[in-house]
């Protein structure tokens, strides 16, 4: 089983945190890289004026849920 961990910091200090289970590191991973492609999209999207900016880096990590390692 494995564990993808995110950690979202916006230009205004808000943040937001939050994990998902997968049962394989493809799976994980493959969630992991659309995740990073949706934040990308939200802020091309975004109006400066209108909504916070998501702060580089975005961190998102897949980690194996029995030795916590990547």
């Amino acid at each position: 089983m494995w564990t993808m961990l995110w950690l979202f910091m916006t230009t205004t200090g808000g943040l937001t945190s939050g994990s998902a289970d997968f049962p394989s590191k493809d799976a994980c991973e493959a969630a992991r890289m659309e995740m990073g492609k949706m934040t990308l999209a939200i802020d091309e999207k975004s109006d400066a004026g209108q909504r916070p900016m998501i702060a580089n880096p975005v961190e998102i990590r897949c980690i194996q849920k029995a030795t916590g390692k990547p």
